[in-house]
């Protein structure tokens, strides 16, 4: 009987044994990766005023992280650059890119505000970055040659990774949409055969990723950015069997995407994807990283930190356009100042304490160069006219009245209350001068779609001045607080008066 027993259990236990080894011959051997990853940090630097986003926390994160496991890879999709802290702004962005390098990021890509430097800047952002791999396959030289480094291959403990890099496409020395698809396709097929994992960090949006996907199957993982998206879960493209990511802008969030790889078929076996929000007290910080980046302020840019005053209330963009065009209209004594808020502001103007910094990430950038010029009346009013007519938001200025049209005009127009002939002193944002004012204009006298307004014929000129965005709204907001009139409720009389209905 005994006998009888032991036979028994050992043919349990070669069933066992056997029907493991088959279940693992047909699932082969697995292993795992953690992709963290961000896009679109946009120079945000400093914590955010909102008790959410800042580089220190997501250093301290992924540092924690990378403390309790082994199997972390951490990635961005590019637009370091740009919109941000004016210690940022001040170092050209080159500070931004050390602080990569001192996370410790392992790859990425850059993004058209990081190209808008130019190439010898994005080299010498890769020579900033630490050991991160900077990588990208569709910039080239005149020659043809390619710019830098299309793809790496790296061992996440134990796991082949391979990671390619794509810039959304840019059209001087880059590839088109067409060829930028093909040559991700050859670079996929390319790491596939090295690889146990493919993935594309490309500056271009989820949906365009979905059809790269189509071209280059091969790829597993699709980090993408450029469009700020909030992505809670991964997409996956179900033709293909990819993931797509993105982790929404200005280091608010860092993304985990947990993968199980079959190392035997180079599948991905199960896959897990989140958003880890950076609040403040909830993430630990890199207290060392934030100590030298405000260092780097009181070095660079010691105004900065400087409370300007007690905002009341949260003020967003269009009413930053219009405090920004009454505050340049204020600072040079012009006749009319113009701010437009679609093109030149970036950001809100947070309730509480405002510093100087503050300021500048609504508008300090994009408005940190204002030009002059003289315009007549009539120019001006064609100026609304021919935003309307271009397809472009209409912007927001100080010193007139404009009706809005009536119902069922044809065409509408709006009109002012601008003398038509008579020369005004203008002045706003030279950004907006170059790829609004002239650029609406060359669209109505191309696309021949000026009926009834009148857009000047001749060059129009204006010339620089010594005046910024963030000194001429700093000034003015000062000088509102000490009349101690409510900042909210100024920009709503301003425009209350601005746009109005015909009588």
């Amino acid at each position: 009987m005994q006998l009888h027993r032991m036979l028994v259990k050992f043919g349990l236990f070669i069933s066992v044994f056997f029907a493991t080894a088959l279940f693992e011959r047909l699932t082969g051997e697995t292993d795992t990766v953690l992709i963290l990853h961000t896009n679109d940090i946009h120079d945000h630097l400093r914590p955010d005023y909102d008790g959410t986003g800042g580089l220190p926390y997501v250093s301290g994160y992924v540092k924690s992280v990378r403390a309790q496991r082994s199997d972390v890879f951490v990635l961005d999709a590019g637009d370091v650059a740009e919109k941000g802290d004016m210690v940022a702004f001040e170092s050209d962005s080159e500070i931004t890119y050390r602080a990569l390098g001192m996370i410790g990021y392992d790859a990425g890509t850059f993004g058209n505000h990081d190209h808008d430097f130019g190439i010898p800047q994005l080299h010498k952002f890769e020579s900033l970055a630490g050991e991160m791999k900077i990588l990208c396959l569709n910039l080239i030289k005149e020659n043809g040659d390619l710019e830098f480094t299309p793809s790496a291959i790296f061992d996440v403990d134990g796991v082949k990774v391979g990671v390619a890099g794509v810039i959304v496409p840019r059209d001087e020395y880059g590839l088109n949409p067409e060829e930028t698809a093909n040559a991700l396709a050859l670079e996929a097929k390319r790491l596939d055969k090295l690889a146990d994992l493919v993935i594309a960090v490309c500056h271009i949006p989820s949906k365009h990723c979905q059809m790269l996907s189509m071209i280059a199957p091969e790829v597993d993982v699709f980090v993408s950015g450029h469009s700020h998206e909030v992505l809670p879960e991964a997409i996956l493209v179900e033709e293909t069997g990819a993931y797509i990511v993105q982790a929404g802008s200005y280091a608010e969030y860092v993304g985990r995407l947990e993968l199980e790889i079959d190392l035997d078929t180079k599948q991905i076996v199960s896959a897990k994807s989140e958003l880890v929000p950076m609040r403040h007290g909830t993430v630990p910080v890199d207290e060392e990283m934030l100590e030298w980046v405000l260092e780097k302020e009181r070095t660079l840019t010691p105004q900065a930190s400087r409370v300007v005053f007690h905002n009341d209330a949260e003020i967003g963009r269009i009413e930053m356009g219009i405090l920004g065009a009454a505050a340049l209209r204020a600072s040079s004594g012009a006749d009319i100042g113009f701010c437009n808020a679609d093109q030149v502001i970036r950001d809100i103007l947070p309730e509480g304490d405002v510093d100087v910094n503050a300021i500048f990430r609504t508008g300090g950038h994009r408005g940190y160069e204002v030009v002059k010029a003289n315009l007549k009346g009539e120019a001006i009013e064609a100026y609304l006219n021919a935003l309307k007519r271009a397809d472009y938001p209409l912007t927001q200025w100080s010193g007139f009245r404009a009706f809005l049209p009536s119902e069922g005009d044809e065409p509408e127009i709006i009109n002012t209350d601008l003398e038509p002939n008579r020369l005004y002193h203008i002045i706003m944002p030279k950004l907006e001068w170059d790829t609004r004012l002239l650029r609406s204009f060359r669209k109505v006298i191309e696309r021949n779609i000026g009926a009834g307004i009148k857009v000047p014929q001749h060059v129009l000129t204006a010339t620089p001045t010594s005046i910024t965005f963030t000194d001429a709204v700093t000034d003015y907001i000062t000088k509102i607080d000490g009349e101690h009139i409510k900042l909210s409720a100024h920009i709503n009389e301003i425009a209350k008066n601005q746009l109005v209905e015909k009588n």
